[in-house]
């Protein structure tokens, strides 16, 4: 379900934001005007910086997953920050944070069934330790994107990966 919201023109490697606001911008204004209208993105940066004050939404461990439902888009879509770094991210565990998924969802037209679960499926790959350290190596956006869509659609040979 994750699959077809990241576009590899929307994930950001060596994401040098200083804190939790620049990386929420940077990451808003990856979304092509098509999805998301210049009009619209200072609309929904404030929606998520909303959130943020009203709690964290990183999850520890390095990772944060800020979603919203918003008016201006058709269909989900969402962007990942990859920081080699760290960002000052208020977290759960007070450590930085190295992976960022934006996820932003349409106020019409979706079931918040479905929306629960790709927020599940998210967040499950968020917590896998492996994955967010293949992510913060990767040199390319292409490279992190097939990270992304590898641990989706695992294969046998995949799910027998030792990770030390």
């Amino acid at each position: 379900m994750l699959e077809p919201m990241l576009l590899e023109n929307a994930i950001r490697l060596h994401l040098e934001t200083p804190n939790r606001e620049a990386c929420l911008a940077e990451l808003v204004a990856l979304f092509p005007n098509a999805e998301v209208s210049p009009r619209h993105k200072a609309d929904l940066l404030e929606i998520l910086l909303q959130g943020e004050r009203f709690a964290t939404t990183a999850i520890g461990e390095g990772a944060a997953l800020p979603h919203c439902v918003f008016p201006g888009i058709s269909r989900p879509i969402a962007s990942l920050g990859i920081s080699r770094r760290g960002i000052a991210y208020p977290s759960l565990d007070g450590e930085p944070v190295f992976v960022v998924l934006l996820m932003v969802f349409p106020e019409k037209d979706f079931d918040a069934a479905t929306r629960t679960d790709i927020l599940r499926e998210a967040e499950a790959l968020l917590r896998d330790r492996f994955v967010r350290e293949r992510l913060k190596i990767c040199e390319t956006a292409e490279e992190a994107h097939e990270v992304i869509l590898r641990q989706l659609a695992p294969t046998a040979s995949q799910s027998l990966r030792v990770v030390v």
